[in-house]
């Protein structure tokens, strides 16, 4: 028998595979990827709320204040711009009426209630209240930016895990 004479049917293709439903590790990947665009908008608006925030602004004002000290170097100088700045963070974190008219000892006392902690105390406080008038203040310019840093960076942390 010759091939082209036997009773053979075509080859029958099977259909072509459709578009749905989606094979499991396409559900697996669009369910990533929907997790990661969600994680990532939601680090960029707290990146975006973070530079707004009055601890920020006041971070980028610490370090100017820094870099002005470092460049001229005046103790009196600093302690002045630093109760200043300070004067202005403690007003931007709380109530403005709460901190404008205290001084001395309330004055201290509220900051470390800001931070949540003791940053200050009775010597950082009285160094705080007293070296801006003093005549020298040479040996405490370290001793004031540590305890300002300090504070900043305790408001920061208070601030970060949303206690006030």
């Amino acid at each position: 028998m010759n091939p082209a004479e036997l009773p053979l049917r075509d080859i029958h293709l099977p259909d072509a595979v459709g578009w749905w439903p989606p094979a499991p590790g396409w559900w697996i990947v669009a369910v990533l990827a929907a997790v990661i665009v969600a994680w990532a908008i939601r680090a960029w608006r707290r990146r975006r709320m973070w530079r707004r925030s009055p601890v920020h602004i006041a971070a980028i004002e610490f370090e100017r204040v820094r870099d002005g000290w470092r460049k001229h170097d005046n103790a009196q100088q600093l302690a002045r711009e630093l109760s200043t700045w300070l004067r202005r963070a403690g007003m931007s974190l709380q109530s403005r009426r709460e901190a404008a008219s205290l001084t001395g000892t309330e004055w201290w006392r509220y900051l470390d209630q800001v931070a949540g902690t003791g940053v200050f105390g009775p010597d950082g406080g009285r160094l705080l209240t007293e070296a801006p008038y003093r005549a020298s203040a040479d040996a405490d310019s370290e001793k004031l930016l540590t305890l300002c840093e300090r504070w900043l960076h305790a408001v920061s942390e208070r601030q970060r895990s949303g206690s006030r």
